[in-house]
């Protein structure tokens, strides 16, 4: 098998593997922006990245710089931890009123394929995670009215198409193909009126969606090292028919097992993205990023149901707010074979107060980002990258009338991601 069959095979392998794989999320919302080993390294202000196609996430536009054909492909390992400390909770199952979450380790694999096309045109494939979600805790936690697992997998499928209209001038139109798996799970109290409590039924939802969005972007090189970045991605209307049921023993009825249909509509975001690049020298450059983000479109995740024993209908306000994530990268060579990387994001939550819950349990965030890049030889570069995430504390509300708790503090929030990439030129 010649080493592009091989390259072309592995990345389709790693393709398989990511729509099985869960995708945590720890950017704001629950947005995804871990698209690549090198970007990962730099904070994700990766708009300009060199000899490297993995900018068609970032900036589709920055592949009419590339000469040749590239593959490009990798993962992110994730492990992310988050405490709550419950005030005045009935439902502490014989335990403190300190909890942790059960988050798992998650991988995020990527790939990306660009090649020039003609004298001004390139075109590109991007395979990678742009929403995600997964969180867990104790069956019999206190917080299991609100969640007990929340779980988005989401992957986008990007063909793009790339020109230059001058010297200085470049553009990228995309489609973004956007698949999401969800899963829900949690406790619901059954207390008719004149009736009183008669038990908890247990809730389990499971679907998945397809749909369709855009993006585009464009690119000016004020100079050979001074370029600016403009990206748009469009919001995408999920409509989606889930299974769902319904479990649990309730006083006077004995057992309950319903299983039935459920059907909701969830809007992801639109987003812009503006970036400014320099290259100091041919050593060293930096990039500058602000990304916003309309999470306003995440107003209510409200469901409707064919056959529910309680209810046909389940209300769930949001209410979000737009976001903005800024953030500064550094790369710099130190010698032919070895890079270093940097980067440092501030990530607004797009969450407010009075709907906080635990589904997304942090608050604004930090990162802080290190990596390397090894070139063995002129044709293949490899990136690793660490990254840590202090999330910031907040505070939930009972949402049911306090009779779970009557307030949490959620705290001591940390992910951290250890990234891995390989980088071909083919040709």
């Amino acid at each position: 098998m010649s080493l592009k069959k091989k390259h072309l095979v592995a990345a389709l392998m790693l393709t398989l593997l990511a729509l099985s794989a869960p995708v945590p999320a720890f950017a704001e919302g629950f947005g995804v922006y871990e698209w690549s080993a090198a970007g990962t390294a730099m904070g994700e202000n990766y708009m300009f990245g060199e000899e490297d196609p993995s900018v068609l996430a970032y900036n589709p536009a920055q592949i009419t710089k590339l000469n040749g054909t590239y593959l490009s492909l990798g993962t992110s390992w994730v492990n992310a931890a988050t405490s709550v400390t419950f005030k005045n909770s009935l439902l502490n199952a014989g335990k403190g009123s300190e909890w942790d979450n059960e988050y798992s380790p998650a991988v995020i694999p990527y790939m990306y394929y660009a090649t020039k096309a003609g004298k001004n045109a390139w075109w590109g494939v991007a395979f990678f995670a742009r929403f995600g979600n997964q969180i867990e805790y104790d069956d019999l936690w206190p917080g299991r009215y609100d969640t007990i697992y929340s779980g988005i997998q989401g992957v986008t499928l990007q063909p793009t198409y790339a020109f230059k209209l001058n010297d200085k001038l470049s553009a990228a139109v995309g489609l973004d193909i956007n698949y999401i798996k969800l899963r829900m799970k949690k406790d619901a109290p059954i207390s008719p009126e004149g009736v009183g409590y008669l038990g908890d039924l247990r809730s389990d939802i499971d679907g998945n969606s397809t749909n369709i969005g855009w993006v585009a972007s464009l690119m000016y090189d004020f100079t050979p090292k001074t370029s600016a970045a403009v990206v748009y991605r469009s919001r995408i209307k999920h409509t989606m028919d889930a299974d769902a049921s319904f479990t649990g023993t309730l006083n006077l009825l004995g057992p309950l097992d319903v299983h039935t249909k459920a059907h909701g509509t969830v809007t992801l975001p639109d987003s812009l993205s503006m970036g400014l690049g320099h290259k100091f020298n041919d050593r060293t450059r930096m990039e500058i990023s602000a990304v916003w983000t309309n999470w306003k479109t995440y107003n209510a995740l409200n469901l409707s149901f064919d056959d529910n024993p309680v209810t046909t209908e389940s209300k769930n306000p949001k209410n979000w707010k737009a976001a903005w994530r800024f953030g500064i990268g550094i790369e710099h060579k130190l010698s032919k074979k070895w890079s270093i990387l940097g980067g440092y994001v501030f990530d607004e939550s797009p969450v407010p107060d009075d709907t906080m819950d635990f589904t997304v349990p942090t608050g604004d965030r930090h990162r802080g980002s290190i990596g390397f890049k090894y070139r063995p030889n002129e044709t293949s570069e490899i990136s690793f990258a660490y990254t840590a995430i202090w999330a910031g504390n907040r505070d939930v509300q009972s949402h049911i009338g306090g009779a779970d708790f009557s307030s949490a503090y959620i705290h001591d929030g940390l992910t951290q991601v250890l990234s891995l990439g390989y980088t071909v030129r083919l040709k």
